[in-house]
C-alpha cells in the first residue's frame, strides 16, 4: 500500500504526515553544539522543518533538491516540525 503525499498546509500536529516539496534552505549546528542538519521544505501550500538530530550533513539533501519526507509531526511555535524523518530524493525531471 503506498501512502499519497500531503500537502504541508495540511499536516496535523502529532500525526504522521508524508509530504514533498522543495528544500529551500539548510542549516547546520556549530561544531561546539550537538550535532544537527535541519531542512526547510516547501511546497505550494506552505513550509516544514526536518530536523536530523546527530549529523551534520545528509548526502544528496542541499537547496534546490526535490524531496519527500515522512514522519511524525511536532507542533512547534513557527513551523510543523518532522525529527529524524525517512526521506527520498525525487529525481529532477
Amino acid at each position: 500500500m503506498t501512502v499519497a503525499d500531503s500537502a504541508i498546509a495540511d499536516v496535523e500536529p502529532r500525526g504522521v504526515a508524508r509530504v514533498a516539496g522543495r528544500v529551500v534552505a539548510i542549516q547546520v549546528e556549530p561544531s561546539d553544539a550537538p550535532p544537527a542538519f535541519t531542512v526547510r521544505l516547501e511546497d505550494a501550500t506552505g513550509r516544514i522543518d526536518a530536523v536530523f538530530m546527530g549529523r551534520r550533513d545528509v548526502p544528496g539533501i542541499a537547496p534546490g533538491v526535490e524531496l519527500r519526507l515522512e514522519g511524525r509531526v511536532c507542533a512547534t511555535e513557527s513551523l510543523p516540525r518532522l525529527y529524524n524523518p525517512r526521506y527520498e530524493l525525487i529525481p529532477a525531471s
